[in-house]
C-alpha cells in the first residue's frame, strides 16, 4: 500500500511550487520577428522608456515601456565613422549616458585586416532615442595593422592573444561607470581569445594614459564581457563557445577586484539547464535600491521556423543559407537574476512578453 504524506507536508509542498519559478522551460522570447543579437539594454531616466540595441548594418534598435513587449524604431548609427568599411554589421553595440549626452560604443569593420575584423569607435547623441553621430576621426581600439588612424588604444603588450591581434581586431564593447572609474570592456578577436579592460575619463572618450589591460585569456572563444558590482564583489559575465550553434552560453565570475579574476567561471545560461538554444550576448540593467534593487539579464539565443521556439539539433547557422528553411533569428529574452547568500547569481523569474 503506498505511503501518505502528512498533510503538513502536502501543504508545504503546495505552496512551494507556487512560490518557487520554474525553469521547465522553454519561455517564449520577448522579440523574435527580427535578430536582437548581443543587445545593449538601458532604461532612461528622463521618461523611464527601455531602449534596446543590437548588432546589424546600422545597429538594431528597439524600445519598450516595461521592458517586455518591445517595438522597432530607427536603427541607431546610419553614418558611419570615415574609418570603417561601408558595409558590414556592426557588432554587439553598448549603449549608456555619461554626463550630458548619450555614448554608442560599437565594432565596426575595418580595411587592413580579415575580412571579417573591427575595430572599437564611439558615437554621440543627446538622447537614446536619437541619431547617434561618429565621435573623432580615430577608432578608440584598433591595432597597429588596420588602416585607420592610429586608435587611441592600440593593444599593446596583450601577452597571449597577441598571435591574433594583428588580423582580427577588437569588439564587444562594454562600459562599466563606478563612483570613480569608468572602464571600457572588449574582447580581442580570433583564437585564443581575451578581456581587457582600458581606464577611461569620465566623458567616455579619453583613456587616462594606462594601456589596457588583460583579465581574461581562453584557448577558445571568451566575449561579450559586463562587469556588475554588487556589494563589495564585482561579477564578471562573459559568453563562451561558438555563437552560431545551440552550444554558446553564458557565464559569470566572481572577484573583490575588477582587475584580479582567478576565479573559475560558472554557467548561469546553457541548453542543457533551459532548453534554449545558444543563449548568450547577455547585457545586465540594474533597477531600484537598497533591497529592492533588482537585477534583470537580457541575452539572445536561436529560435527558428518564425515561431519563437528554440531552434533543436542539428543546429548550426553557417555555411550562409545552410539553415534558411528554419529562419533562424537570435531573438530576445530577460531573466531576473538573484543571489544567494553566498552572494553567488543564479537565475530567477523569467521575464514574460
Amino acid at each position: 500500500m503506498p505511503r501518505r504524506l502528512p498533510k503538513l507536508a502536502l501543504l508545504t509542498a503546495l505552496l512551494l511550487s507556487l512560490t518557487l519559478p520554474s525553469y521547465a522551460g522553454p519561455v517564449m522570447p520577448l522579440e523574435h520577428s527580427q535578430s536582437v543579437a548581443d543587445p545593449s539594454v538601458v532604461k532612461t531616466k528622463k521618461n523611464k522608456k527601455y531602449v534596446v540595441v543590437g548588432t546589424g548594418e546600422q545597429v538594431v534598435r528597439m524600445t519598450s515601456k516595461n521592458g517586455r513587449r518591445w517595438k522597432a524604431i530607427s536603427p541607431a548609427l546610419i553614418i558611419r565613422p570615415a574609418w570603417a568599411r561601408t558595409s558590414g554589421d556592426i557588432w554587439a553595440s553598448e549603449l549608456v549616458q555619461l554626463g550630458g549626452r548619450w555614448l554608442l560604443y560599437f565594432a565596426a569593420p575595418v580595411a587592413g585586416m580579415n575580412a571579417s575584423s573591427r575595430c572599437i569607435g564611439v558615437a554621440a547623441s543627446s538622447s537614446a532615442t536619437g541619431q547617434f553621430t561618429p565621435v573623432g576621426d580615430a577608432p578608440l581600439v584598433c591595432p597597429a595593422a588596420a588602416a585607420t588612424p592610429p586608435a587611441a588604444d592600440q593593444m599593446i603588450d596583450a601577452g597571449l592573444t597577441a598571435p591574433t591581434m594583428e588580423s582580427h581586431g577588437a569588439i564587444d564593447p562594454s562600459i562599466y561607470v563606478g563612483p570613480q572609474n569608468v572602464f571600457l570592456l572588449y574582447k580581442t578577436d580570433g583564437i585564443p581569445s581575451s578581456i581587457r579592460l582600458l581606464k577611461l575619463a569620465r566623458n567616455g572618450l579619453t583613456p587616462l594614459g594606462e594601456p589596457s589591460m588583460t583579465l581574461v585569456v581562453s584557448a577558445g572563444v571568451v566575449e561579450n564581457p559586463v562587469l556588475l558590482k554588487r556589494g563589495r564583489w564585482f561579477y564578471l559575465f562573459t559568453s563562451v563557445g561558438d555563437y552560431a550553434t545551440c552550444g554558446y552560453a553564458e557565464t559569470w565570475r566572481r572577484s573583490d577586484s575588477p582587475y584580479l579574476w582567478l576565479g573559475a567561471e560558472h554557467v548561469i545560461l546553457s541548453k542543457p539547464k533551459n532548453k534554449l538554444c545558444g543563449p548568450g550576448g547577455a547585457d545586465v540593467i540594474t533597477e531600484g535600491r537598497g533591497k529592492k534593487r533588482k537585477v534583470t539579464l537580457y541575452f539572445h539565443a536561436w529560435v527558428c521556423r518564425d515561431k519563437g521556439k528554440p531552434c533543436k539539433e542539428p543546429f548550426h547557422e553557417y555555411p550562409p543559407g545552410a539553415e534558411a528553411s528554419r529562419s533562424p533569428v537570435r531573438a530576445l529574452y530577460g531573466v531576473e537574476v538573484r543571489f544567494t547568500k553566498k552572494k553567488f547569481p543564479v537565475r530567477g523569474k523569467w521575464v514574460k512578453p
